[in-house]
């Protein structure tokens, strides 16, 4: 058996393993987006069990199970949109207009379903059809197949943007529920996609021959980042509803006004005594609907407070705080015992990541140029720098 065969077998064997680890899902992350990830993984696990079957030459033998293969080439697209969609809309329930992404694939049901049936049950053959739709229909199904990869793809790299976009309105520390690793995931699949049509259009041998490669390669990214996944919105159901409205209003481009001037201006006060008494900054997990119930408002009040009061968001609000803190910390006799990453802990921050680009972003130097800076200045204290 040649090397390419091999890879191809491998790479069918990783996806279908993707579907089941997806499937039980045994972080119990992110459950519905998972189940959908799950049709998406086998329905690409089984169009790559027909590569394979017709790579040995064993296609004549498997007949049915080659038409379900290729029924199933039609699922791909909706479940990995649908499992974006889960994963960027907060509270979002699964609606009959969800199946409505599926309709390709009930048609090409019906198509298929000569080849999939038996002589008993077949409501119609293929030999039924005129001539020359016998001879054009296999090429507009498989140019409908993708294009429709190619826009759902398209859409749920939009959708993944538009998350990134919105979930510093709800959250301090962003490692993990920005969803990169679903950025990764979609990349690999639209890398995957552009192989898939440049051999298609090309013919180039070198293509054809990296394409197994270049598709092991992109189911090894895909697990190792589908397995780095955390709970996106781990909050109450009613929270989820309020979060919705925060970052996806009726309106986003006219935000209508939830209280006077008065009533505003007391919120503000209450928010900004409430955050340095309490130094809430300081817990590494605090969330705009926590903070919202310890002021004893709605999210969505306490996001207008913010936005309109004070004219920043949750993120900037909260680590702006916390930038304070480590800057005292850094400066503060008592700590010198700590490093930088004890130094980021101490003020809230709950990465090293999100301490340093935060604390550039605000004071124009990097954490440790700032300790040189201010040992400079003729601080005398010892800081560890790392």
């Amino acid at each position: 058996m040649h090397l390419l065969p091999v890879l191809n077998i491998i790479t069918c064997i990783s996806f279908f393993q993707l579907a089941l680890i997806s499937f039980f899902n045994p972080a119990k992350f992110n459950y519905t987006a998972n189940m959908w990830f799950a049709l998406c993984f086998f329905s690409v696990g089984c169009m790559v069990l027909n590569w394979v079957l017709y790579q040995q030459e064993a296609a004549s033998g498997y007949n049915r199970l080659i038409a379900f293969n290729e029924l199933t080439r039609f699922a791909i697209a909706p479940a990995l949109y649908l499992a974006v969609m889960q994963l960027t809309q907060p509270g979002r329930s699964l609606t009959s207009k969800s199946y409505l992404h599926f309709i390709p694939f009930v048609l090409f049901l019906v198509y298929m379903s000569p080849f999939i049936s038996t002589d008993v049950n077949r409501f119609w053959h293929i030999s039924d059809l005129p001539a020359v739709l016998r001879q054009w229909l296999p090429v507009f199904v498989s140019l409908t197949l993708k294009i429709q990869i190619l826009v759902y793809v398209t859409f749920s790299l939009y959708r993944l943007h538009r998350h990134q976009q919105n979930v510093w309105l709800i959250n301090a520390d962003v490692d993990g529920i920005n969803l990169k690793w679903l950025q990764y995931v979609i990349s690999s699949f639209a890398f995957m996609l552009a192989i898939w049509y440049l051999n298609m259009i090309t013919k180039f041998s070198w293509i054809e021959a990296s394409e197994p490669v270049v598709y092991l390669v992109g189911v090894l990214t895909i697990g190792y980042f589908l397995l780095a996944q955390k709970e996106v919105y781990p909050f109450e159901q009613t929270e989820l509803k309020e979060i919705a409205g925060v970052i996806s209003p009726v309106d986003p481009v006219v935000s209508p006004q939830r209280f006077g001037e008065d009533l505003l201006e007391s919120y503000k006060q209450q928010l900004l005594t409430l955050i340095e008494k309490e130094q809430l900054f300081l817990n590494n997990e605090i969330s705009l609907p926590e903070l919202a119930t310890a002021m004893l408002i709605s999210t969505h009040d306490l996001s207008y407070v913010l936005n309109k009061g004070l004219n920043t968001n949750f993120f900037q609000f909260i680590n702006a705080y916390r930038v304070e803190e480590a800057k005292r910390l850094m400066l503060s006799k008592d700590s010198k015992h700590l490093n930088m990453l004890g130094i980021a802990y101490s003020a809230g921050f709950n990465s090293k990541t999100t301490f340093n680009t935060v604390f550039k972003k605000q004071t124009g130097l990097s954490p440790i140029q700032f300790v040189e800076q201010a040992k400079n200045n003729g601080t005398q204290f010892e800081i560890k720098l790392n």
